[in-house]
């Protein structure tokens, strides 16, 4: 007879974790590069933490409802701890933000025509509810697909194009151009 009681379920455990950890890892770091740009290795700090943390808590983590949506909780947790350890404040690098502009406006088929309008829509970013701007950086700045994005968040796909449809809305007025988010409602 075969003994499988303690090493199989061990096993499969760990391939369990890694397995989940290699298909979310990308969204992870590139959403904490979008938040810290490449500073001092810190996304991946805040990566690692957050996996070492989820790896102790497997169990629980797959006893969850939407074990993506915890990991995504545990991800934020470990991203405000680093930030507050800094001694100075972070800023995001000015590639990072060219590049989260760039990448935003192909996206969501924005068209940016001032720098003023650019610097715009990226404070307009980061002013948006946390749903809403976890929502459009997944997204848009990702490229993750909204079944993706919904898990993270732990939330119905309807619930993520609302949080979408009204990220739009709220950015496209703050840069002064309402006409864009009344664009968007034909393009979905």
């Amino acid at each position: 007879m075969n003994d499988t009681s303690g090493t199989t379920s061990g096993g499969r455990e760990a391939l369990t974790f890694d397995a989940f950890c290699a298909t979310h890892e990308r969204a992870w770091l590139g959403f904490v590069r979008t938040q810290v740009g490449h500073r001092d290795g810190g996304p991946e700090l805040v990566v690692a933490a957050t996996k070492e943390h989820l790896r102790r808590n497997w169990a629980l983590a797959l006893r969850q409802e939407i074990p993506a949506a915890y990991a995504w909780r545990l991800l934020k947790e470990h991203l405000a701890a680093w930030r507050a350890a800094q001694a100075e404040p972070v800023a995001v690098q000015t590639v990072a933000i060219d590049a989260v502009i760039d990448h935003f406006r192909r996206q969501a088929r924005i068209s940016l025509e001032t720098l003023p309008e650019r610097i715009g829509l990226m404070t307009a970013i980061l002013e948006l509810p946390e749903r809403q701007h976890d929502s459009v950086v997944l997204r848009y700045c990702l490229d993750l697909d909204e079944e993706q994005v919904a898990d993270f968040l732990g939330t119905p796909v309807a619930t993520l194009r609302s949080n979408l449809r009204h990220a739009r809305r709220r950015l496209a007025t703050a840069i002064g151009r309402p006409e864009l988010a009344e664009r968007q409602k034909g393009d979905q």
